[in-house]
């Protein structure tokens, strides 16, 4: 790479820790790291500007992630290690830090050594484009903005639930369903929802609505239908397997349904918008 274009890049994108391209997972020889190596912020990879996530965000963002013991974590251009090891000290999870840069991930684990992780935080050098993360709970990044939006399908095509949090950047129209900001950085949180998009017939209080669902994302629209009159929908989402909706039924009476969602039912419990009426099981089946 030229200079020009070097300055170029790093103009462009002088936050950014990209994940590099182009290469399988490679197993390393760990006693090839020199003793005194030491990444240097904001050197140059290949394709990418080394800056690390500052400690107290990465903590905030975990937290965000409801991250515990339970969790698999998965850290995509994991550089210097720090995300896998914190939510392995900090949180009990087992980890996984996937990075390009051998030298990264074999100083990664010297630290994970030294911090008494090794066995729950472990390293790959390996194309984050070729990573299985169907093991993830959790999911983090600090990558630049285009390759955000070229892993969005991946992210969203993870099992519902499946948190993902980021540094700094976003994912295009998936907006965030949480944020927080920390040493004048920002996290962000997204929760892989369910795709519930279609025709479902829903059951209440002995009647039953045509309920029509479109959903961009966690994002829902749509309708419900009953007696040939119809009403739309109101403040309606999904989080993970849990959806949220509100419509008015024909009756002029407002209410709101939540519950659980699963391969082709979903049910729950809806109320009134009359806080004197008691709650009532909902249940919608796909048609």
């Amino acid at each position: 790479m030229t200079k020009a274009a070097v300055a170029s890049f790093a103009r462009l994108v002088p936050y950014v820790f990209v994940a590099l391209l182009g290469a399988c997972a490679t197993t390393l020889d760990d006693d090839k790291l020199s003793p005194d190596y030491q990444p240097q912020i904001g050197q140059l990879g290949k394709d990418s500007v080394w800056v690390p996530t500052p400690n107290r965000l990465i903590e905030r963002m975990l937290q965000m992630a409801d991250t515990t013991e339970r969790d698999f974590v998965i850290d995509l251009g994991s550089g210097d290690g720090r995300i896998p090891i914190i939510a392995a000290k900090k949180f009990g999870a087992r980890s996984l830090g996937v990075e390009l840069d051998a030298d990264l991930v074999r100083y990664s684990r010297v630290l994970a050594a030294r911090e008494g992780v090794a066995d729950r935080a472990s390293f790959a050098a390996e194309d984050l484009f070729k990573t299985d993360l169907s093991r993830a709970s959790v999911i983090t990044l600090y990558i630049s903005p285009h390759v955000m939006v070229k892993l969005r399908p991946i992210l969203l095509a993870q099992a519902p639930g499946t948190r993902v949090v980021s540094h700094q950047f976003t994912l295009g129209d998936w907006e965030p369903d949480e944020s927080a900001r920390v040493e004048n950085t920002v996290g962000y949180l997204w929760v892989v929802p369910a795709r519930v998009a279609g025709e479902w017939t829903l059951a209440i209080g002995g009647q039953t609505y045509a309920l029509t669902l479109q959903q961009t994302h966690q994002m829902l629209s749509g309708g419900a239908a009953r007696d040939g009159r119809s009403a739309t929908l109101l403040a309606s989402r999904v989080r993970g397997t849990t959806v949220r909706f509100t419509f008015v039924d024909p009756g002029g009476e407002s209410r709101t349904f939540t519950g659980e969602i699963g391969a082709s039912e979903m049910h729950g419990i809806a109320r009134s918008a009359d806080a004197s009426k008691g709650a009532l099981a909902w249940r919608a089946t796909r048609k």
